[in-house]
This record gives C-alpha cells, sequence and structure tokens, in this order.
C-alpha cells in the first residue's frame, strides 16, 4: 500500500499537466485576428488624357488656320496624388479615396506668317494673309468692320503686316487648353481571404473643370477705302454690329496712327476662351478580382462603373484690348455669354493593382489605371454652341455630350495596423 502512495504522488503533477492541457485543449476562448484592420496610405500618379474632340473650327482662316486649333492639342504625363483610408472589419471593407490627377496642360505660342484682315481686305491689303470671318471664334470684330455686316465702309481693317504696312512686326498668338479633375469616392467593398472575386458599392464625386483659349496680340491698321475716314474702329460699330459692351477704358473704339495722340496705332489682342466646370455625383459599382498571389505579393484586376448626375456651368466669352503704345491708353470691349444645365454622365475605370508587403505594416502599392468619361462639357466644343441670326441676339447652349479618357500609373505605401 505504501507503495502505492507513492507512485500516486510520482504521478500526480504530471496529470494535473495533461488535465490542464485538456482544458486549455477544450477551451471556450480562441485567440483571433483583430476585430478591426485600419489601412492609410499615399500614392504618386502620373496620367494622361486623350484630345479627341468634336471641331470646334478654325480660329481664322489663311496660311496660319492650323496653329489657332485645338485639333493637336498634346497632353503630356502630369503629376498628381491619390491618398486613402480604410477599415476592414468582419469580411467588409469601408475606404475613402482621394485623388487629383493634377492640371494636364496644352501650350501652343509663337508668331504667325501673315498679318489678320478682320474684314474685305483679304482680298486686297491682306491678300494671301490670314482673315476672320463668321465662322470663327471672332466673329464680332469682323461684324464690326465688314461693310456687308453694317461695319465701317471707308476703311479695311485688320492687323499688320500688311501690303500697305509691310514693315509691322508679324502678329504673336497663343493656344491654351488646360483640364483639372480630381475625385473622391466613399465604398464599401467584400474582403473575403477565401474568395478571388470582390465586389462592392460606392458613391463618388468627380470634378471636371477646363478652359480653352485663344489669343492674338498685332498692330492695329486701318487702310483707307473711301471717305469719310475714321482712323479705326468705332465705338459705335463694335457695339452696334459687333454686339461687344464697352467693360474698361475711353469708350472711343480702337485707333490707328491717325486717331491717337501719339502718332502710334494700337497694339490690339483679341482673346476668346471657354470655361467648363463638370460637378459629377452617383453610385458606381466595384469588381475586384486577385490575379496572382505569391508569398504575400498580391496583383489584383480593378473594375468600377457607374451613374452621374452632371451639374454643368459653361461660359464663351471673347475680349478685345486696344492700347496705345504711347501715352499707355486703352479700350476694352467684350461680352460673355453663359449657361447652366443638367446631364447623365458615365465614368468607368479598368486597371491593375500590385501590393508587394516589406514588413508586417508596410507594403508597396503599384498600378495603372484607365478611365473613361462621357456626358462631360469640355470646354473647346463650347464655340459652337453660340448661334443666332445676328451678334446681338446671339444665344448659348452648353454641349454637355463630351468624352474624355484619362490612363496612367500610380506608386506609392501603404500602412496596416
Amino acid at each position: 500500500m505504501a507503495g502505492k502512495r507513492l507512485v500516486s504522488l510520482a504521478l500526480a503533477p504530471l496529470l494535473a499537466l495533461f488535465a490542464e492541457r485538456g482544458l486549455c485543449q477544450d477551451s471556450l476562448y480562441v485567440p483571433s485576428e483583430p476585430t478591426a484592420v485600419f489601412t492609410a496610405g499615399a500614392a504618386f500618379l502620373t496620367t494622361t488624357r486623350d484630345t479627341s474632340l468634336a471641331p470646334a473650327g478654325p480660329f481664322i482662316a489663311g496660311p496660319d488656320s492650323g496653329r489657332l486649333s485645338f485639333a493637336d492639342a498634346e497632353f503630356g504625363y502630369q503629376s498628381g496624388v491619390r491618398a486613402f483610408l480604410a477599415m476592414s472589419s468582419n469580411g467588409i471593407r469601408i475606404e475613402g479615396i482621394f485623388s487629383d490627377y493634377g492640371a494636364w496642360n496644352s501650350v501652343g505660342s509663337g508668331t504667325l506668317t501673315q498679318g489678320v484682315a478682320f474684314d474685305e481686305g483679304r482680298i486686297t491689303n491682306w491678300a494671301g494673309g490670314n482673315f476672320i470671318n463668321l465662322t470663327t471664334g471672332f466673329e464680332s470684330l469682323h461684324a464690326a468692320t465688314d461693310s456687308a455686316m453694317g461695319g465701317t465702309p471707308d476703311e479695311e481693317e485688320g492687323l499688320g503686316r500688311s501690303v500697305a504696312f509691310p514693315g509691322d512686326d508679324l502678329p504673336t498668338y497663343e493656344v491654351l487648353y488646360r483640364s483639372i479633375l480630381q475625385s473622391f469616392e466613399l465604398n464599401m467593398v467584400t474582403e473575403d481571404p477565401a474568395a478571388r472575386v470582390q465586389i462592392g458599392l460606392g458613391y463618388r464625386n468627380l470634378q471636371l473643370d477646363e478652359v480653352a483659349s485663344v489669343g492674338i496680340t498685332g498692330t492695329l491698321r486701318a487702310v483707307d477705302a473711301t471717305a469719310p475716314f475714321s482712323g479705326g474702329i468705332s465705338h459705335n460699330a463694335l457695339t452696334t454690329f459687333g454686339g461687344l459692351t464697352h467693360l474698361a477704358g475711353t469708350a472711343d473704339g480702337f485707333e490707328d496712327e491717325t486717331g491717337n495722340l501719339s502718332a502710334l496705332p494700337d497694339t490690339l489682342q483679341m482673346f476668346h476662351d471657354a470655361r467648363t466646370s463638370n460637378d459629377l455625383n452617383g453610385a458606381q459599382l466595384i469588381f475586384s478580382e486577385q490575379i496572382m498571389y505569391w508569398r504575400g505579393w498580391t496583383i489584383d484586376g480593378i473594375g468600377k462603373a457607374g451613374a452621374y448626375h452632371n451639374h454643368v456651368n459653361a461660359t464663351v466669352s471673347e475680349r478685345y484690348i486696344g492700347t496705345d503704345p504711347g501715352s499707355g491708353n486703352s479700350s476694352t470691349y467684350g461680352r460673355t455669354y453663359a449657361d447652366s444645365k443638367s446631364q447623365l454622365a458615365f465614368a468607368g475605370s479598368v486597371g491593375l493593382q500590385s501590393n508587394f508587403p516589406l514588413s508586417r505594416n508596410w507594403s508597396v502599392i503599384g498600378g495603372y489605371e484607365m478611365m473613361y468619361m462621357y456626358g462631360v462639357a469640355l470646354s473647346p466644343e463650347q464655340y459652337a454652341g453660340v448661334t443666332g441670326t445676328t451678334f446681338v441676339g446671339r444665344t448659348f447652349n452648353a454641349d454637355t455630350h463630351g468624352e474624355l479618357i484619362s490612363h496612367g500609373g500610380n506608386l506609392g505605401l501603404q500602412y496596416s495596423y
């Protein structure tokens, strides 16, 4: 009996250990992953966009017509930034994403090879040169000077150089097309580690702001044809026949060397610009599929598509500034058309996104994305929206049927905890 007691005492600690392990194995407590995972990150964007536009028409006719056009606009890759914050819990990921794609710019400038006739001078003093007519952006100036439109009948006006003034400097020009795109998303996406395909639904706001501008600067010349001679483009011709409004300076029109006290002709600056603002709000569907997984490195294919309400504001403006280079006195005339409307728009994107882990918390992210938008107002397409039989009573109807394609890459860092 004593031996049995000694064996029992010797085995007691071991039996207790097995009993403890057995209790642990059957315990209701099981260590698990954190209930929520937070993720934040930022990425550098480099994107470009297409320049597929409905023809806006030439802003001047003649040998230099191709220089003052948006058809040849070229956007290089522009820098942007993306920031995001997300929370994952119970198989659902809620994320907020802000993307600023930067400012896409296309700028062309230089010197014309010929002067620019405003009226009948295109067949005499500016023969073979450039001219404006009823199909261009500077129609008001043509109407103010062309006798058939009611303008000054005693002179031929334009920008030197011409046959009568062969020593003038040639006019200079600048064509600008700028496009700025920003996006904000608030999405809810499934995050099932056992599934290759994830789906989601989200809200998205897209802001697209654009400006398209053409400018020409040169020496105003008025070549006398018949008496009485006016010495330039009168205030009455600009306001009555051209439909322009006096905006600043002296209300005496534009003068050549015979009308200015300095005996120098006005330097005339001609500007025509269109501006658009698109505010898109709507819902999008999200589809994501894991394409590759290798030792924690993932590559996913992501698609997004949504329908949006687009609120559009658009303006088309023209402005003419004549300045006496001797005295500095100037006169400014112009007008602005404006229109606002709502439009059903569509936006969608496809791309690849990669996540390469560096540590437990840090990873490198990168990818490529292409986005398509339809139902937006592009600024170069607004000039054709100004219509009417007379220049005084013309109206403007904003064009909201533009489409845009942007594409580019992203590279950044992500932190999870």
